[in-house]
């Protein structure tokens, strides 16, 4: 079982990366001019956005990224077993 393991923990621990990472860069990119209201209400809305996008963003992208290792895993089995 733990070979079937390694391709979700990998998926998982990158889309909570990128989940979790896109709203730091995002307010990072809208305060390059702290007094902009592009910053101000990124600030704001942080905690809420930073919720949002580990759940959606980091679910999508850990689903999307499993299921290409999977798709990989079994296509390299396949030829091998040629």
């Amino acid at each position: 079982m733990p070979i079937r393991r390694f391709p979700f923990l990998t998926a998982l621990s990158v889309g909570l990366m990128v989940g979790a990472g896109y709203p730091f860069v995002d307010v990072a990119l809208a305060c390059r001019v702290p007094t902009s209201e592009a910053c101000v209400w990124g600030k704001a809305y942080f905690p809420l956005t930073l919720s949002v996008s580990v759940v959606v963003l980091g679910g999508v992208v850990t689903g999307l990224l499993y299921a290409v290792l999977v798709w990989r895993r079994r296509r390299q089995s396949r030829d091998g077993a040629v």
